[in-house]
């Protein structure tokens, strides 16, 4: 926030009563005034006070909760929104689904100066947020970062982490993200998502509309051709694993981060950055490769993954019309095959889930030697491991994200609206996160037949 005077709070969590906002609130309590935390004073914020207060206290459980202060906001009263802006360096927005609730939020922190973090994963937000606010912020100081929880900071830094294993001469061309999520009970997703995949299908027409009225921006230079569609189920043996495409938010992320380093290839420079960060930061940057890259969900057997179609053939058929949405929201244990349902999952569904991110890189070994004809002849693959991907991964991601712009503002973007792999990459975040459960591996690099 470009301001003289000190905000009375460090950050102040936005739905901080919802389902992943609670999360969020247990996450930020163990950094709350914790000894070299930048985190002194928190607030959290929503309509209902005493919703606020219920899960402060489920957050702080079974310690007594602090004493925090409950502002009252509804993201359909604009003025109560820049009223929040002005008492707090930083918002981080939990109230979804976003494209229904989430402009007003980015609108008065861009107006005020405020900045601004989510863990959105909609990309039409993410698109229209950029072109109605990017400059705004710009001028007014505030730095506006989407998809800061599972969607899409592993997909950015695990992409990085890859390329950055290719040493030259050689290059990659493609990485595909291969998912798999596992738990020793029952797999139950965070109904906020399934909500967002509805509306997304609903809104598919609307993405195309915007993204074909925007300018063309310059495309990475990949060396190699573009990569082959490939088959529709695909079956990767050396991690054991049955996949198909995932329509999700991360391919689209990394491509905007990769279009923003096109266009700054040594990164975006700090509003007062340390001559020892721009070294770090140049240095990290042009070990960095771009690439292809997409996302594809694994199962360990085929019929795990006709289940990820089958749910995918409801979603999409049935998201197109007004009869359908109402079915798919009303039921949708039944139309996600019990993967979503609307309460949540229990505690002991959290805590045994995990997720396994396998990175498969394929390029060149000599990129002094590669054509448009040419065929990748070498192969890495790298691997990011974490806990439950919406309500434990997710708020350990908006965290620390979180606590780098707290405590290294001066050498992040004066402000503007950016993919987080373009504002964090060059920080700590991924040693933070590995401190913090969430590992990055190399596994592997071997020659295969070009």
């Amino acid at each position: 926030m470009d301001t003289n005077t000190q905000p009375p709070f460090d950050l102040i969590i936005l739905g901080a009563s919802g389902f992943t906002g609670r999360y969020v609130v247990r996450e930020a309590l163990k950094f709350l005034k914790a000894p070299s935390s930048p985190l002194k004073s928190i607030a959290l914020a929503g309509r209902s006070p005493a919703r606020l207060t219920q899960a402060l206290q489920w957050a702080a459980h079974p310690a007594p909760p602090p004493t925090i202060s409950i502002l009252t906001a509804d993201t359909s009263d604009p003025s109560s929104l820049r009223h929040l802006c002005r008492q707090t360096k930083l918002i981080l927005n939990c109230v979804g689904p976003f494209r229904l609730h989430g402009e007003p939020v980015v609108a008065a922190c861009a107006e005020t100066g405020c900045d601004y973090l989510d863990i959105c994963g909609e990309p039409e937000f993410m698109e229209r947020v950029e072109i109605q606010f990017h400059e705004k912020a710009a001028e007014t100081g505030s730095l506006m970062v989407s998809a800061c929880g599972f969607d899409s900071v592993p997909a950015e830094l695990g992409w990085m982490f890859n390329s950055r294993q290719w040493v030259a001469p050689s290059a990659p061309n493609k990485i595909e993200a291969y998912l798999s999520l596992e738990s020793d009970r029952r797999i139950v997703g965070n109904f906020g998502t399934y909500e967002s995949a509805v509306l997304g299908v609903a809104n598919v027409d609307k993405l195309q509309e915007l993204r074909r009225s925007r300018p063309k921006k310059p495309r990475p230079v990949i060396p190699g051709p573009y990569p082959p569609k490939g088959p529709m189920i695909d079956h990767q043996k050396e991690i054991g694993l049955w996949a198909v495409k995932l329509p999700s938010a991360d391919s689209i992320v990394v491509r905007r981060t990769q279009t923003t380093l096109t266009e700054n290839p040594t990164g975006l420079p700090g509003i007062n950055e340390s001559a020892e960060h721009i070294k770090i930061r140049e240095a990290f940057w042009s070990v960095v490769k771009p690439v292809h890259f997409g996302v594809k969900i694994g199962s360990k057997t085929l019929v795990g993954v006709f289940r990820f179609i089958a749910v995918g053939m409801f979603i999409g058929l049935l998201g197109r019309s007004s009869i359908g949405r109402w079915f798919l929201l009303k039921f949708p244990s039944v139309f996600s095959l019990g993967w979503f349902r609307k309460k949540g999952p229990s505690e002991d569904e959290v805590r045994s889930a995990s997720f396994k991110m396998w990175f498969v890189g394929r390029g060149f070994s000599d990129v002094n030697h590669v054509s448009q004809q040419s065929k990748p002849d070498l192969e890495v693959v790298t691997r990011v491991m974490g806990p439950e991907i919406g309500y434990l991964t997710t708020p350990i991601i908006l965290l620390q994200c979180a606590l780098i712009l707290l405590s290294q503002r001066d050498n992040l973007p004066k402000g503007g609206v950016f993919p987080p792999g373009i504002v964090f990459g060059s920080t700590d975040l991924q040693e933070r996160l590995q401190r913090n459960g969430i590992t990055f591996d190399y596994i592997s690099k071997r020659s295969i037949s070009a």
